[in-house]
């Protein structure tokens, strides 16, 4: 089946994000998100989603973040407060500190706003390469806001995938795996407690473990199992309450960039704090600055001083997953129907997977979303993005 329209996403080679979202890795807690968002004296702090310790990897952990980092600075008496990445956080902050009366400007490294949110024309509708859902819906303020602007939403049932080439996975298995991670220490890796669970498999077979961890893990973290944190890693949010913008969350980026003072392709790579304020690559005076740059790209940053300890050991303990995304328009459908809309299909190596969502609501025309984590980016993912597209379709979805 020919593609009509086509988009791919590359943030594992973005240098502004390098990865998806931010996750624990062994020995690291959620404390070390809270450590990490924690201010550094009275003029500097990092916030985003990799800060809050609740509601990380989505963008209303991201906004709840920007605007305790902006409350911050306002009740410190500052007049100028510099913002660094025009993200949701980013504007969040931005926004909250503009609406206190105080002088704001963000400085983004990217041509465009919205950070990991990142709108994409494909067969003249809107769709979003990077973060597609309201997670947590009931309680999220940026859903609040979408309902307020009208934007129309679909809901997304996660628990309700049809497993194409496959079977779901069986009563009791996915209880079973959540006691074994809360139960493991917090030195081991998900790998640990896998290996573990593989000596013992019964009542079932290693490769129907193998292939639950893969849907409910590594495609919900895109990060090596050898590293992510068997008791943090595998952390709440996906799947409770999810809706989709149709139109892409660009709707929402733009009202929430409205009236800023945002300055693009503005890369920050040094940050010196001193006793009377703060120096942005060595020329431009703030009193205070907001970084809400992504996890990945803190490491670009030179901080003078350097951060304090505790900042540096919680970022030792974080890290990035990545999970692409393709989006691909045809002239008709040869998927099956099916009442969710959501669908699964393993790779042919464990730990390569992707899901589906069935976008033609959006508006009529027959369209597919993809997540792609685990090793199948390394055989899918190369060449042009027309190259991948093709890829995908010959050797990912069923043929009709």
């Amino acid at each position: 089946m020919p593609v009509v329209a086509f988009g791919v996403s590359r943030w594992g080679e973005d240098p502004w994000s390098r990865g998806s979202w931010s996750l624990i890795g062994r020995n690291g807690t959620p404390s070390d998100r809270a450590a990490l968002g924690t201010p550094v004296g009275a003029r500097l702090r990092i916030a985003g989603e990799a800060t809050h310790p609740t509601r990380a990897g989505m963008t209303h952990g991201a906004y709840e973040q920007g605007l305790a980092a902006a409350t911050w600075a306002a009740d410190l008496g500052h007049r100028h407060v510099t913002v660094v990445g025009a993200g949701v956080a980013g504007l969040a902050a931005a926004q909250h500190l503009t609406a206190r009366g105080v002088t704001t400007c963000i400085w983004e490294a990217r041509g465009r706003i919205g950070g990991r949110t990142a709108g994409i024309e494909v067969g003249g509708f809107t769709f979003d390469l990077g973060a597609n859902w309201l997670q947590q819906y009931d309680d999220n303020a940026l859903a609040r806001i979408a309902e307020k602007l009208g934007l129309p939403v679909v809901a997304t049932d996660f628990s309700d995938p049809l497993v194409i080439g496959g079977a779901a996975s069986p009563e009791g298995l996915d209880n079973e795996l959540r006691v074994r991670l809360a139960a493991a220490p917090v030195h081991a890796a998900v790998a640990d407690v896998l290996d573990d669970w593989l000596r013992h498999p019964a009542p079932w077979t290693a490769g129907t473990i193998r292939r639950h961890i893969d849907a409910e893990i590594v495609m919900d973290s895109g990060a090596p199992l050898t590293w992510l944190s068997a008791r943090y890693g595998f952390e709440a949010g996906v799947g409770e309450g999810d809706r989709w913008i149709v139109g892409s969350y660009q709707r929402l980026v733009r009202h929430l960039a409205d009236g800023l003072d945002i300055r693009l392709e503005q890369p920050v790579r040094h940050i010196q704090v001193g006793p009377g304020g703060v120096l942005l690559n060595g020329r431009f005076s703030t009193d205070a600055v907001l970084v809400t740059a992504p996890l990945g790209a803190l490491s670009d940053i030179v901080f003078a001083p350097p951060l304090p300890g505790t900042h540096r050991a919680a970022l030792s303990h974080l890290g990035m997953g990545r999970v692409e995304k393709v989006i691909l328009r045809f002239d008709r459908r040869f998927w099956p129907e099916y009442r969710s809309g959501y669908y699964r299909i393993h790779g042919p190596e464990h730990g390569s997977i992707s899901e589906w969502l069935d976008a033609t609501d959006a508006d009529g025309t027959p369209t597919l979303v993809g997540l792609f984590a685990g090793p199948w980016l390394d055989t899918l993912w190369t060449g042009t993005d027309a190259d991948i597209a093709a890829r995908i379709v010959s050797e990912v979805l069923p043929a009709e």
